[in-house]
């Protein structure tokens, strides 16, 4: 029991700074064999340890500094290509509006070429036709081909007005 009394009765801020005061030295102690061995040229296996961190962890810094480098050269070369893919791109895109407007203007002039062949071939089945009164079916449904052609490309004029209805009026014979 007396023990514990005793216990009770100990300074415990005593006891704090004594082994603060304890480790304090042992660490410094330490550090004076570190710093002897080191300078004698003993190398103990915590020193390598140590010094095996350091170095790895130098060269890892380094290489994430050599990465970030690099990673800027890759960015201003990505954005030069984006650039050049763009004013390409834009190009590219000018170039195919001019093809479309060429094309479009060539299908035009070939929609009237055709219209004029369309209109000069029924305007001779007509005068070819006309007296006679009749033709046969061959010649009537070629007629009718050329004539429904002729309406889908946009013809209508003379050929509605005058030689439809003529046309529309001529019998059909049984011969060739």
């Amino acid at each position: 029991m007396d023990s514990i009394q005793a216990l009770f009765h100990i300074d415990f801020s005593y006891v704090f700074l004594s082994v603060f005061l304890i480790l304090t030295g042992i660490k410094t102690i330490l550090s004076l064999l570190e710093w002897m061995t080191e300078k004698l040229g003993f190398e103990t296996k915590w020193m390598r340890r140590k010094k095996e961190e350091r170095r790895l962890l130098k060269q890892t810094a380094d290489n994430l500094l050599s990465l970030q480098h690099q990673q800027k050269i890759d960015r201003k070369i990505s954005t030069e290509y984006d650039e050049m893919i763009e004013k390409d791109l834009s190009q590219l895109s000018h170039t195919v509006n001019g093809i479309v407007l060429t094309l479009e203007e060539m299908q035009r002039k070939s929609n009237e070429t055709e219209l004029k062949r369309l209109k000069d071939s029924l305007v001779q089945y007509y005068n070819q036709y006309k007296t006679i009164g009749e033709w046969s079916k061959l010649e009537k449904d070629a007629f009718w081909d050329l004539f429904d052609d002729y309406e889908s490309r946009g013809g209508d004029g003379y050929i509605h007005g005058i030689v439809e209805p003529v046309m529309r009026e001529l019998k059909e014979t049984n011969t060739l």
